[in-house]
């Protein structure tokens, strides 16, 4: 089935489930954030949610605050804890706080349906429900504010897929300086670094993830350090540039790197495949002593001010919010280190240390009416500390290039469609991987304001590794309560 075909294929199945859905039955709970300032998911969501438009980044930028006069648009007002003649005594009193007075909690709620035509396992799966994710989130006070996901059910076909488990748990400390909030956080705890070239938790494209979240090394088999989350501490803030418009933002980290989890216990590997028994994940330490840093550096000509611009009112108006012309360039780098098999699926030996690796590119992301066009260029550079010898042959350099475009679109308010390109093109010393492409689609009907419809497909050439799925199609339910 060419390419044309499946696509019409897609739009067929797009509008006959989109009709019977879009008259359904609207869910009546609203996420954290929405609660407390009694306003609608897009005034922070590029058309539909996770994406994030400018209001929402500035958002979370300002510690979970609105970017001017928070405390004017709560809603729900906080429990006090103390008063504030607390802050004239100090330091013989305690600084008093506050905490949100409704609870600090959301779902996530996912059902899926997919169809994979090469798989001879099974080519057609319903998950029922896919995933439950626990959502938190809330401000403590004037300064600190937190942010946590859990998901408490995962289908994976097994017992293990509905472990409960924290993806991410941090906190922010967002101080008052020169009276603006934002141009200096600190983030501690577990997170996804903002490093990364955008976000996987904020993509609306579900069917694949991003290749420079997922890809990893062999042999190394170390994962890409960006996705979904690294346990350290995160110095990040931005400023607003002239008028108001656009703006510098960084951000800079050092994280644990190599969890202790994904750490290797030598006396149960199997060294026909490679692979063994993990460590205790309970253990607070990693298989080697070394940490991980990066640092990032961006620069956003014209639109919404990094740090907020505007007025609230406009970014709460019906439609268009997502608008905001602009062209945002941006570097970043990675470094780190990590384990390696010197010969991968033989005499496997595991070396806890060694592998030197490096992530950097540069991005640009663009928007102009109700278009966004996200492109980046990823280099992985990978250098073992002892040549592997895989089928024979001996290197220690393992180096790949990737090229990321992304098209998104708000044909409707209500109708989003996306398309996602990907070239890899791996160097491998030994081992090596040809150059291939990935393609991934998604079309959003967003049913009502937390309730949302998807139907996709993902594609990779024939010189794909096994790893990359080379077809997949999937319809899905997403609901945000």
């Amino acid at each position: 089935m060419n390419l044309f075909l499946r696509l019409v294929l897609m739009c067929f199945v797009f509008v006959s489930a989109a009709a019977g859905l879009f008259f359904s039955r609207s869910a009546d709970a609203i996420p954290v954030f929405a609660r407390k300032y009694q306003t609608a998911c897009q005034t922070c969501h590029w058309a539909t949610f996770p994406a994030l438009n400018s209001f929402g980044r500035a958002f979370k930028d300002n510690g979970y605050r609105f970017p001017d006069d928070d405390e004017v648009y709560v809603k729900e007002p906080p429990v006090a804890f103390g008063g504030e003649g607390w802050k004239k005594m100090f330091p013989q009193s305690i600084w008093p706080s506050t905490m949100t007075s409704v609870p600090p909690i959301a779902l996530q709620i996912e059902s899926n349906f997919l169809v994979n035509p090469k798989n001879n396992k099974g080519k057609t799966a319903f998950d029922g429900i896919g995933a439950v994710e626990l959502l938190m989130g809330g401000t403590l006070g004037e300064s600190f504010s937190w942010f946590g996901a859990a998901p408490i059910f995962e289908n994976e076909g097994s017992a293990r897929g509905s472990e409960t488990h924290v993806e991410r748990l941090y906190v922010v400390y967002s101080p008052t300086l020169f009276e603006k909030k934002g141009l200096v956080n600190v983030e501690f705890g577990r997170f996804e670094p903002r490093a990364t070239p955008r976000s996987q938790h904020l993509s609306i494209i579900g069917t694949s993830r991003y290749l420079f979240s997922t890809w990893s090394t062999p042999p190394a088999s170390n994962y890409t350090t960006f996705f979904p989350y690294q346990n350290g501490v995160e110095l990040f803030g931005g400023k607003n540039g002239p008028k108001g418009n656009g703006g510098l933002t960084w951000a800079a980290g050092v994280v644990n790197g190599e969890r202790s989890g994904d750490a290797f216990n030598p006396d149960d590997l199997d060294l026909t495949s490679g692979s063994g028994d993990f460590l205790d994940d309970e253990s607070p330490f990693d298989m080697n002593n070394s940490k991980d840093y990066y640092a990032r550096i961006s620069y956003k000509i014209g639109g919404m001010g990094v740090l907020g611009g505007g007025t609230v009112e406009e970014s709460q108006k019906a439609t268009e919010n997502w608008q905001d012309n602009s062209l945002t360039l941006s570097g970043f780098f990675y470094r780190g280190n990590a384990g390696f098999f010197n010969e991968p699926g033989v005499e496997a030996t595991w070396h806890p240390s060694g592998n030197n690796f490096w992530r950097y590119g540069a991005e640009a992301d663009f928007y102009w009416w109700n278009f966004n066009l996200f492109m980046a260029a990823t280099y992985f550079r990978d250098n073992t500390s002892s040549d592997v010898t895989i089928d024979g042959e001996s290197g220690s350099n393992f180096d790949a290039d990737l090229y990321t475009a992304e098209l998104r679109w708000v044909a409707l308010p209500w109708i989003i469609p996306a398309v996602r390109f990907e070239n890899m093109t791996p160097s491998y010393d030994v081992g090596d991987i040809d150059s291939f492409s990935a393609y991934s689609t998604d079309i959003t009907v967003v049913i009502r304001a937390n309730v949302k419809f998807t139907v996709g497909a993902a594609f990779a050439d024939g010189n794909a590794p096994a790893m990359i799925d080379d077809e997949t199609y999937q319809m899905g339910v997403k609901i945000g309560l």
